[in-house]
């Protein structure tokens, strides 16, 4: 039985079905296409927090020591930061952690947020009268120190003085690098 199945399967190449007429192709253009529906015809809201930290005061996370230097002229001074091992420069507004020629980090204390105003993505920032709330909704975090609030890499964290609950100052950084 084995033999016969064998040998049936080695002819069956030779054998062939007999061919079929072929229908014509269709016309084309002329079938009728029904007409395109969007699934639903409402606007998403728009999500009224700021989305993302790009920058502080005028200095982006991640930009160059030069493009820095560019932005916001040459720092009144520069200190060594012991805490992070990067170079602050140090403006009147605020100052920028350059790490390996790359800004990762940017501090504004209240004394210069309340001379100069804070500006966090082109939009105002008063952690003095409390706006935060509005403009970057609930904390991601709440520390002993602050509230932290996180975006992609970037992470934005207001100190507040464990005492009195005012803030002491805020820092925009990479979150991956500390």
């Amino acid at each position: 039985m084995n033999l016969l199945i064998l040998l049936l399967s080695l002819l069956s190449s030779y054998m062939s079905v007999p061919a079929q007429a072929e229908a014509p192709p269709a016309a084309p253009y002329t079938s009728v296409q029904p007409p395109v529906m969007f699934a639903y015809g409402h606007h998403a809201s728009a999500d009224p927090y700021i989305s993302s930290f790009d920058s502080l005061s005028g200095i982006r996370l991640y930009m160059t020591k030069e493009e820095l230097v560019q932005a916001k002229g040459a720092p009144l001074q520069t200190a060594d930061d012991p805490m992070t091992g990067c170079l602050e420069y140090q403006y009147a507004d605020v100052s920028a952690g350059v790490c390996g020629d790359v800004v990762l980090y940017v501090h504004a204390s209240p004394s210069q947020a309340a001379e100069y105003g804070l500006i966090l993505n082109n939009q105002p920032l008063n952690p003095q009268a409390m706006n935060v709330h509005e403009v970057l909704g609930a904390a991601d975090f709440e520390a002993e120190d602050g509230d932290v609030y996180l975006r992609g890499n970037a992470a934005l964290k207001i100190y507040r003085n464990l005492d009195t609950g005012a803030w002491d100052g805020l820092d925009l950084f990479d979150a991956n690098s500390f």
